[in-house]
């Protein structure tokens, strides 16, 4: 009968059927759940568990915060919640109903998680069980391979359109064909126009569409079909006679849409490892997370566009200094780029990564010509008008990269990745001495991206230039959490990426003795 499954090596995690996530958000009720798998029959007193908990409390306080800490559980349980027994002074799991899972696959870095690894509950009687029930696991861990799989994300399948018109109809398999074409021209996924009974995990788009007084009408749901769930619904509408703008925007959202249910899956299934925002980090975990989960995909599936975003992932590894071996990581990258294009020469985001790689070398006249092959293919592809952006910039015309990007930030794709478009426009306004307005683009960039070291880099230089020396320090500081041996004498070293800056002669915060 055993339904679900209570993961404790590595993060605390409780599934359910077809891998539903059933974990509590709290992270007490997490660490309940680690004490609950941890005791003998998954049975412990109200008293031992509050006392682990809410040591600090009073008794009545200390009661009460188990008593909603349960509810917690059980209201993450769902239909499961009959899980979680309790009886006079006691709560529990069922053990016929759950599972303890104490395999250890490796992590990205090769290491074998520690028990309750995401569990940091300040209360002194918690960390003295936590330590002794690590030294405990280690011991009876049951160490086992990663298995290897082969297809890491959904397939999409696009169910027939249901519409009483033909006019409708033609409209909608065009805005269909156009949105599903631009997810494949973005991450490794099939998109198959009938659903196989035995094809895996799949985002089902149902969709219905009409013309009523000379108004289109469109009705678009993603559907998790494992669990029925419908991920994502809306309702679209426009005036027949101005189809064309109102279709590309339909399309782009129904796109952008695409990638947050595929990620939403992953909170489902835990199968799914990829997530679109990861590859365009700056943070050495998710980069490898995400460069890790491409080598395994079934190299059938988008191959090219498996090769264009591994490229990427090197480039940011080398450029940002997340790799100790940065000459290997560009060779990798140009080796990734080279074969993607040998594959798929007419792919956008194939030849609008390689813009990138050769801007990144200074290759400034390739990188200018990739650019504008990747535009001429898909002049939508988010990824070409960023390379786009960033050629007119190289070629030192700033008021034509401005404006690219600012009309770029507009589309509805930036959502994809806004922080990268407003660093661009900064990057534009510093040539032009706009420093001021720079400032504002870079803010907005780093509240999008917390992680994102350019935007850091050019804060505290530019802020530091308009005499904002608190600003510059923040932002430093953000910087150093970032990058632990970052040092302003680093910052002023040939080895440093920051040439944007170097040759705007804005490195005087270098020179600020700020920390």
């Amino acid at each position: 009968m055993k339904r679900l499954t209570l993961r404790l090596m590595g993060p605390v995690e409780l599934t359910g059927p077809s891998g539903v996530i059933l974990t509590p958000r709290g992270m007490r009720a997490r660490g309940a759940l680690a004490i609950l798998g941890s005791a003998k029959g998954m049975r412990v007193t109200r008293a031992r568990l509050q006392d682990l908990l809410f040591s600090e409390r009073d008794p009545e306080h200390g009661n009460a915060s188990i008593r909603q800490l349960l509810r917690e559980i059980r209201i993450a349980l769902r239909d499961d919640r009959a899980a979680l027994v309790t009886g006079p002074g006691w709560v529990g799991l069922d053990p016929e109903w759950v599972r303890i899972d104490l395999s250890a696959p490796p992590g990205v870095d090769g290491q074998t998680p520690e028990f309750a690894a995401d569990l940091d509950i300040p209360d002194a009687e918690f960390e003295d069980w936590l330590r002794e029930a690590r030294l405990h696991a280690e011991s009876h861990v049951v160490a086992v391979e990663e298995p290897a799989r082969t297809h890491q994300l959904p397939n999409i399948v696009l169910i027939a359109p249901v519409s009483e018109s033909p006019q409708a109809r033609i409209i909608t398999e065009m805005v269909l064909g156009d949105a599903l074409g631009r997810v494949i021209d973005l991450l490794p996924v099939h998109i198959l126009d009938e659903d196989p009974a035995n094809s895996g995990p799949a985002i089902l788009v149902h969709s219905s569409s009409d013309i009523i007084a000379n108004t289109y009408y469109l009705v678009i749901k993603l559907v998790y079909r494992q669990s029925g769930a419908v991920l994502w619904a809306h309702r679209f509408s426009w005036p027949v006679a101005q189809s064309d703008p109102h279709m590309q925007q339909c399309s782009a959202q129904i796109c952008l849409s695409a990638f947050r249910v595929i990620d939403a899956a992953s909170s489902i299934d835990t199968t799914f490892q990829l997530s679109f925002g990861d590859i365009f980090s700056f943070s050495k975990n998710k980069l490898d997370r995400a460069d890790l989960n491409l080598g395994k995909i079934d190299e059938k599936i988008n191959p090219a566009v498996v090769l264009s975003l591994r490229a990427w992932i090197r480039s940011t590894l080398a450029f940002e200094r997340l790799t100790d071996d940065p000459v290997r990581n560009i060779e990798e990258a140009k080796e990734f780029s080279r074969r993607a294009r040998e594959i798929s020469p007419l792919n956008a985001t194939v030849v609008a990564v390689s813009s990138f790689l050769e801007s990144y070398l200074y290759n400034t006249d390739t990188a200018k010509e990739l650019a504008r092959q990747a535009i001429a293919l898909d002049h939508q592809n988010p990824i070409a008008r960023l390379s786009y952006s960033r050629s007119l910039y190289d070629m030192g015309k700033f008021e034509e990269a401005s404006n690219e990007a600012r009309a770029s930030l507009n589309h509805p794709f930036s959502n994809l990745n806004p922080a990268n478009w407003h660093v661009e426009i900064a990057l534009t306004m510093t040539k032009q001495r706009r420093f001021a307005e720079a400032v504002k683009h870079l803010e907005v960039a780093s509240h999008h991206a917390p992680d994102h070291r350019p935007a850091l880099r050019f804060l505290s230089a530019l802020r530091y230039q308009l005499n904002d020396e608190q600003g510059a320090i923040q932002a430093l500081r953000k910087l150093k959490k970032l990058e632990p041996d970052f040092t302003l004498d680093l910052m002023a070293s040939d080895q440093y990426p920051v040439d944007s800056l170097r040759n705007a002669g804005l490195m005087k915060i270098t020179k600020s003795g700020l920390i």
